[in-house]
């Protein structure tokens, strides 16, 4: 795995807008035989279901998925921006994501954080907070306050995993032990889990 290819890969899902890994389909289930049966649904009305589950496989395959926003990439300006915000320099990958593809949105989950906005309206800079270590970067929200975030003052932009959940702080902040050419590759080819420390019920 290079970083052109990753970076080919994103572009691509970017572009055919199909960049999440929730599936925004028309309302339907899946019938004995697996095939997507429509549902009467008020007009706009969507499911969302799980990329590559067989049912997004089926609505696929019955012309019931619809294609995502499009995504914009970021300016030099923006990046520029964010990083004297931040006060550290973007890993040249994710530098790069956002001014070649996409000012975030694209990944797992609800997407990698940028200028685009999570499910509570926050961006990037929103997510940072002063109590976090220096250089470590918020990038991807899970949800049940579990988060990924980049190493962008260490070698490598390693990824670390953050869960609360395990109700022992010292250890809910932990190396995820890829970088993050890695974990964007593992998102690309549907292998990236979610950090864990405690099963979330």
């Amino acid at each position: 795995m290079r970083e052109e290819e990753v970076l080919r890969g994103i572009a691509t899902r970017v572009a055919a807008r199909d960049y999440s890994d929730h599936v925004f389909v028309r309302p339907g289930y899946l019938d004995p035989t697996g095939v997507w049966t429509l549902e009467p649904a008020p007009e706009g009305i969507r499911q969302v279901v799980d990329r590559g589950s067989q049912e997004h496989l089926a609505a696929l395959a019955a012309d019931a998925v619809d294609p995502l926003p499009p995504l914009e990439p970021a300016s030099v300006q923006a990046v520029d921006d964010a990083e004297q915000a931040l006060g550290y320099p973007l890993p040249p990958l994710l530098r790069r994501v956002y001014l070649e593809v996409a000012n975030g949105g694209f990944g797992p989950v609800l997407g990698v954080a940028g200028g685009c906005t999570d499910d509570l309206g926050r961006t990037l800079i929103d997510l940072l907070d002063s109590r976090q270590r220096p250089g470590f970067l918020p990038i991807a929200y899970w949800g049940c306050a579990i988060y990924s975030y980049v190493d962008c003052a260490g070698r490598g932009a390693m990824m670390w995993g953050f869960d609360p959940n395990s109700g022992m702080a010292e250890h809910s902040f932990y190396s995820e032990g890829i970088s993050l050419l890695e974990w964007l590759d593992r998102w690309l080819n549907g292998r990236l889990e979610q950090p864990c420390l405690a099963p979330d019920y």
